[in-house]
């Protein structure tokens, strides 16, 4: 079974929204690797995350995660022949 044009387009949609969450979690992972929200450019002062902040970014990465799935199963969906 060939994908309709539509489908097509919906797989694609769905494929560059999951891009998009991929690389927001990895930004966010490397930003709580390094423990600060920001650091001048030569390193010497920086800002650290306060806790709330912390917690908040885990809940984007999760919430985002959560989303990354059901986008997953959408495109696998519309992958499988009837």
């Amino acid at each position: 079974m060939s994908l309709t044009a539509a489908k097509y387009e919906t797989l694609t949609r769905l494929l560059t929204a999951l891009s998009q969450r991929q690389d927001t979690i990895r930004q966010l992972a490397t930003q709580l690797a390094t423990g600060n929200i920001w650091r001048s450019p030569d390193g010497s002062v920086s800002v650290e995350f306060t806790t709330a902040q912390l917690e908040q970014m885990e809940k984007i990465i999760t919430d985002y995660l959560g989303e990354s799935e059901a986008i997953v199963a959408a495109s696998r969906a519309l992958l499988e022949k009837p």
